[in-house]
């Protein structure tokens, strides 16, 4: 799908696609609404990393225990986080709760502010679209 959106962004550079389309505003239009797709699509992936992100870190971590390999915080509803002295349980891989807390928190973070910044990308596209805010070039010696 993204290679498909690609292939259009680099057609609209091309002079067919003008003269197809007749105007410089029609082509920054499509333009926008490529960009608005694309700005949904970042919500979309962006947002499903923030979800799986989210699971991760309320599961807890895949660790060795005395009883073996399990996921040892899964039924405590990510009271694990604040119960620091359950981490020890975990003896294998070292440091493990630590990490998986870490980077799924980072995840989290970084795909939650994308979200944000996809979100505002679409809303600002679609005022451009909708309102008309390109500005109008006149060429001298058409009037």
């Amino acid at each position: 799908m993204i290679l498909v959106l690609a292939v259009l962004l680099i057609l609209l550079e091309h002079d067919t696609f003008f003269q197809c389309c007749q105007s410089e505003s029609c082509n920054k239009t499509y333009r926008s609404f490529i960009s608005v797709v694309l700005a949904l699509l970042g919500i979309a992936f962006s947002g499903y990393s923030v979800i799986i992100s989210t699971l991760g870190l309320v599961q807890g971590p895949f660790c060795n225990t005395p009883t073996g390999w399990e996921y040892l915080f899964k039924d405590t509803e990510g009271g694990y986080l604040i119960n620091y002295t359950s981490w020890s349980q975990c003896t294998e891989p070292t440091n493990g709760v630590k990490w998986n807390i870490i980077l799924f928190s980072v995840l989290m973070a970084l795909s939650g502010l994308q979200v944000i910044i996809c979100f505002l990308k679409a809303i600002a596209e679609l005022k451009r679209i909708l309102c008309g805010t390109y500005s109008v070039f006149i060429q001298p010696g058409i009037i």
